[in-house]
């Protein structure tokens, strides 16, 4: 059977257009399932059986509604947008695993369209489902990509909600409407973006709010109202108020749409002012957890501040925290070879280190990942939120080194003062992109406190995997094995099933967690929910020292913070693409902009396309300069080459054209200090041919452009 790809050319009516596409998804998922690729793709993926198609129907129906383009006029420009910016933005999976079979469903319908309809630009979306495949996951699970509907949707998961429950979607729509009208109008009105495409609201049913439920267990397509993704002008936000008039009675009388439209109101009579930073959005949700943790909050009873002035503090006592982190830093000792992107430790040390420490965790698994072993996850994020931790590069390879200013002030410190800074550390500055993660925009101390302040959480019995798993999601496992290490947290582990990880039987808090908990709500009370660290991490340690000094009158230093020095000079770096490779000196003094030009330059590139910058901070944090043109905050033309406090021997990644995606590694390889000049560029060498830069778009460019 030939099915006619065309069918959905020419419609101009948008429900006509989304039935005939329906049907054509229908039939050539049905067709699809029974070819050779299909079948190939399921064998090697049997779980998809029930739910083969998922990811077909999301790519024609986003590429339909969001990019104007049907099938057979898809290029690798669309495809792309399609799944790096669409797919993360409005797909929420229920882990971060689910996102493994996106790329081979889409490699193998593209392998049977180009067998069988002969689709001319095939191949070129082929070969970029290929380049996508090693990094989708992290694509699908990047936070910052979230769309502010989805954004909803993974909150109400973190914070306990089960949304697939009406009951429970109700009650947390009432407590997140609650947190809105409480906050300043400045920080809660959900962030406009620059995608200025999205459809009408009106185009879909409310339903559509929290999406289509698809065959894959859990896989919603979030679209419909996406109120934090419209581009508006005053005058645009009237006029979307007035279109919205017309909604339909059944969707104007639910409260998230009057939400909507008072906002709309409000901003378009100026009674409404948008937040200056993209991030202040993110920041108030993790806020909120601790308003709401906080809500109830009782002064300390006589027995809990009896608990805490008797409680001692040493090597073991009142968990081997203090033990096991000195166990790390012995391991790492005077350097240790890390992961390329992610700065872990190396997978082959991991069986060792695991056996050294107080509480090893048993495993039946052929080649665990660090993250296999949460109590080395949870020492490795306190490595680097004190600053302990510190990445150099050495020729290719990335080694963690111990910062020898902090190390001399961490052995300064007596155990009571490095108990508590190893948990500030955790609580205020750690977050899980430390640990190369981004499927939460919470940070660590707002999942702890959260677990801690729900009565569900105060003793558990776990009879399965499935029922562990939950907890794998939320508060995850390197914070309970944390929770474990402090002494905040007893837990019993069984011995893993046949090729399992490790296994939790029950967990039950202790009277010490529980009261540290509420002293800790009560000073961030005290600071109206905003810990400075957590903002910046080169703010000296000791926001927790004066709610809990009064127990522990041993709590006298900090650690150090050290401030990075900036350095004037000239920078030389190897940028390589692949193989190849430039020696590039640029003076510290001039933008990353500039960069960007002499590496086009270097390449043979033009440079009308969106750029970006991405690299790790000394924490551990990602940190994401864009063109003056794209979406974020700052932009490459504003930031000085020396103002990015590299060090010698570290990375960045340079993104270059958001459509072919050219990524160049950047390497500091020296600082010359002695060199005053100030508007110094330079291409010092060159190994290996430029590639060229549109090798098979240009007639798939002008075929669009003549469209």
């Amino acid at each position: 059977m030939t099915i006619d790809l065309h069918q959905t050319d020419g419609i101009k009516d948008y429900d006509e257009a989304i039935e005939a596409l329906e049907n054509l998804v229908e039939s050539l998922v049905e067709e699809f399932a029974a070819s050779p690729e299909g079948k190939a793709y399921l064998t090697e993926y049997p779980e998809m059986e029930d739910a083969v198609g998922s990811w077909i129907d999301s790519l024609l129906y986003f590429g339909y509604a969001y990019e104007s383009v049907t099938l057979p006029h898809m290029t690798k420009g669309k495809v792309n947008a399609i799944v790096t910016e669409l797919f993360p933005r409005k797909i929420s999976l229920p882990m971060p695993e689910f996102a493994d079979t996106a790329i081979p469903e889409l490699t193998a319908f593209w392998q049977y369209l180009k067998r069988q309809y002969k689709l001319r630009h095939a191949d070129g979306i082929l070969k970029l489902l290929q380049q996508l495949q090693p990094k989708f996951r992290a694509i699908m699970n990047d936070s910052s990509k979230f769309g502010m509907a989805k954004s909803f949707f993974m909150t109400g998961i973190e914070s306990g909600f089960d949304l697939t429950n009406p009951e429970e979607l109700a009650a947390f729509q009432t407590q997140y409407n609650q947190q809105i009208r409480s906050g300043s109008p400045q920080t809660n009105l959900p962030t406009p973006a620059t995608d200025s495409t999205e459809p009408s609201l009106i185009q879909s049913d409310y339903a559509a709010f929290l999406g289509d439920t698809h065959p894959l267990g859990g896989m919603n397509v979030l679209s419909g109202i996406e109120f934090g993704e419209m581009n508006l002008q005053p005058d645009e936000a009237e006029a979307l108020s007035e279109l919205m008039a017309n909604v339909p009675e059944e969707m104007a009388n639910r409260p998230e749409v009057q939400q909507l439209l008072n906002a709309l109101s409000a901003l378009a009579h100026g009674d409404l002012a948008l937040p200056d930073e993209p991030n202040d959005f993110f920041q108030d949700l993790r806020s909120s957890v601790w308003q709401r943790a906080a809500m109830d909050l009782e002064p300390l009873s006589e027995e809990t501040i009896a608990l805490l002035q008797r409680q001692q503090i040493s090597e073991t006592e009142p968990g081997p925290i203090l033990q096991d982190f000195q166990t790390i830093l012995e391991f790492v000792g005077d350097g240790i070879p890390v992961s390329g992107v992610n700065h872990l430790f190396p997978l082959s040390a991991l069986p060792d280190l695991n056996d050294r420490l107080s509480t090893p965790i048993p495993l039946d698994l052929k080649r665990p990942q660090m993250k296999s072993y949460p109590t080395i996850q949870g020492l490795y994020l306190l490595l680097r939120a004190t600053g302990l931790g510190q990445i150099t590069g050495k020729g290719k390879k990335n080694i963690m080194v111990l910062n020898p200013e902090v190390l001399q002030s961490w052995n300064s410190l007596n155990p009571t003062e490095r108990y508590f800074t190893l948990l500030e550390a955790w609580m205020i500055r750690s977050h899980e992109e430390m640990l190369g993660e981004t499927r939460s925009h919470y940070d660590e101390g707002s999942k702890v406190i959260q677990f801690f302040r729900n009565p569900a959480n105060q003793k558990q019995k776990l009879s399965s995997y499935n029922e562990q798993q939950t907890f794998n999601y939320y508060p995850e496992y390197h914070n309970l094995a944390l929770m474990h290490l402090f002494g905040l947290l007893n837990w019993e582990l069984g011995k893993p099933e046949k090729g399992k990880g490790f296994r939790i039987k029950s967990f039950e808090q202790l009277p010490l967690g529980q009261a540290l908990m509420q002293v800790i709500l009560h000073e961030a009370v005290a600071r109206a929910f905003a810990w400075e660290g957590s903002k910046n991490a080169t703010r000296p340690f000791g926001e927790l020292q004066p709610a809990l000094q009064p127990y522990f009158p041993e709590w006298q230093n900090h650690l150090v913070v050290p401030q990075v020095e900036v350095r004037s000079g000239v920078y030389t770096f190897k940028v390589s693409l692949g193989k190849i490779w430039r020696r590039l000196a640029v003076s510290g003094d001039r933008t990353l902009a500039n960069l960007s030009s002499l590496i086009l330059e270097s390449v043979e590139f033009d440079s009308d396309h969106l750029d970006e910058y991405t690299y790790k901070n000394a924490i551990g944090r990602n940190i994401r300069i864009s063109h003056p043109y794209a979406s974020g905050s700052p932009s490459t033309n504003q930031v000085l080459i020396k103002d990015l406090q590299l060090p010698v021997g570290a990375s960045m990644s340079y993104l270059f054209d958001f459509g072919d995606c050219w990524e160049f590694n950047v390497q500091l390889e020296k600082i010359d200090e002695k060199d005053t000049r100030t508007k110094y560029t330079a291409i010092l060498e060159r190994y290996g041919e430029s590639p060229e830069q549109y090798p098979d778009s240009w007639d798939e460019d002008d075929e669009e452009d003549e469209e």
